[in-house]
């Protein structure tokens, strides 16, 4: 009666397992493909994290450098939290710091591999030192505020920002239709407006770079605007700032157009592509502050029949873009997804990548390439490797973590996807790793033999 009660409890928690999270690292988060970094005196703002967490299930983690075994417990790189994350912190960077480091989350059940990490060194120089520009400036007139940015690696982005000369600590960023910042970090008034010339305000043109983390540098000007007479409101529309009239951009990406007209009244831009329809459904909303109050055109996730001619019209004025896709890996739809079978099922994961020149897609399981494992008549590559297909699924062979890479000369794409077996109901089978540990996790990997075998196991197991 006691054999069958424990019985009764195994199979119970088995069951209970299937059904909950158990199974190899499902990767949550990890840091961007590329990471910037610089030397400071000070040791607070030098230190950097390379983040990579995993789920509950994850058992172990490590990392490689630039394909080697790299070692954290150093006085350089530690843990950030050992044995709880596998996110690393780099106390005291230097420049032998560069390479690529890829993370590795390791259970019995599987291996999942985060994206190869780019650390790269870079630098950003200040503004000289000057006083603040004041300006003199009509209303209603048409105004740019040209911005030099200081020496950078990698480039640095331009912002503007308000600042408040009553309140140093009062800064805003700028959002108003008449006001805009163009690709290359100019500030361009469309129309003056008296409000724009307040004594007490500043505007200030800021360098931003992934290697400041958050900070940037900036510089300051002011101007007034002077109040004209009612005849003299009126300004004829003009072009301030358009895109070039060819522009080419990597699939996958964001595609941003702009047409910055001068005028009074403010004029309305209308976009439009010449060879097609506008992609409407990752069109951002023209009427947004993202958008520019419609003076630039914001494509996401930008794909090859996007390329064509388009076209920016306010008022009497035109201006055409020929836009050219240059069609790095992309995910035609999503990543390939999680899959949760039954054993001698068959199952299929999708690496659905486009590309031009077409992707060579890759194929591993738990970090290993699956030409380097041993072969399976079972597994079998379909349209180009986009399909990976296997027959028969074995909970034994097959469950683990699949990472699927689609590369090309101009970039690579590349995804997890855990594999779960499961299996067959009524065929639970138990091994010696069933008795040696009281893991429920260390239960669920090897099973296969039926109820009856499983207790004529039990009866001749002297453990119990």
């Amino acid at each position: 009666m006691r054999l069958v009660t424990v019985l009764s409890l195994l199979i119970t928690q088995i069951l209970a397992a299937q059904k909950s999270s158990i199974g190899p690292p499902k990767l949550l988060e990890q840091s961007e493909e590329e990471v910037w970094y610089h030397l400071d005196d000070d040791d607070l703002k030098n230190r950097l994290t390379l983040r990579c967490e995993a789920d509950e299930n994850t058992d172990r983690y490590y990392w490689l450098k630039n394909g080697e075994p790299f070692e954290i417990d150093s006085d350089d790189v530690l843990w950030e939290k050992e044995g709880q994350s596998g996110s690393i912190v780099f106390v005291k960077p230097h420049i032998s710091h560069q390479g690529y480091y890829q993370c590795f989350a390791s259970n019995i059940f599987g291996t999942a591999l985060s994206n190869k990490m780019n650390l790269r060194l870079g630098s950003l120089e200040h503004f000289p030192k000057r006083d603040i520009q004041v300006l003199r400036v009509k209303e209603g007139e048409s105004l740019t505020l040209n911005c030099t940015p200081p020496r950078g690696t990698p480039s640095p982005k331009i912002i503007w920002l308000y600042r408040s000369l009553d309140d140093s600590s009062v800064i805003e960023t700028i959002r108003s239709r008449h006001i805009t910042v163009d690709t290359d970090g100019r500030l361009h008034f469309s129309s003056v407006e008296l409000s724009d010339g307040k004594a007490t305000l500043v505007y200030e043109c800021a360098a931003t770079s992934p290697v400041l983390r958050g900070e940037y540098r900036r510089v300051s000007f002011t101007f007034h605007s002077r109040k004209l007479s009612f005849s003299d409101k009126s300004h004829p529309v003009r072009k301030l700032s358009v895109s070039p009239s060819e522009v080419t951009i990597r699939a996958g990406g964001q595609l941003k157009l702009q047409c910055i007209f001068g005028g009074r009244p403010l004029p309305t831009i209308f976009w439009s592509k010449v060879d097609g329809e506008l992609p409407k459904s990752r069109l951002k909303d023209l009427t947004s502050h993202e958008s520019d109050f419609g003076r630039s055109l914001i494509v996401e996730n930008v794909h090859p029949d996007d390329a064509g001619v388009y076209e920016c019209r306010g008022r009497h004025l035109v201006h055409t873009v020929n836009v050219r896709v240059m069609a790095a890996p992309f995910w035609e739809f999503d990543p390939p997804h999680d899959i949760s079978l039954p054993e001698e099922s068959t199952g299929e994961l999708e690496c659905l990548a486009g590309g031009q020149p077409t992707p060579i897609i890759t194929w591993s399981m738990n970090g290993k390439f699956l030409h380097e494992l041993a072969e399976d008549s079972r597994r079998v590559l379909l349209d180009h490797g986009r399909i990976l297909r296997v027959r028969s699924l074995n909970h034994d062979l097959d469950t683990g973590v699949y990472q699927c890479n689609a590369s090309n000369p101009l970039g690579y794409v590349f995804a997890n996807a855990f594999v779960h077996v499961r299996g067959l109901f009524g065929s639970i089978r138990f091994t010696t790793h069933l008795f040696l540990n009281s893991s429920t996790r260390s239960i669920l990997p090897n099973a296969s033999c039926s109820p009856l075998e499983s207790r004529s196991s039990l009866y001749s197991n002297p453990r119990l």
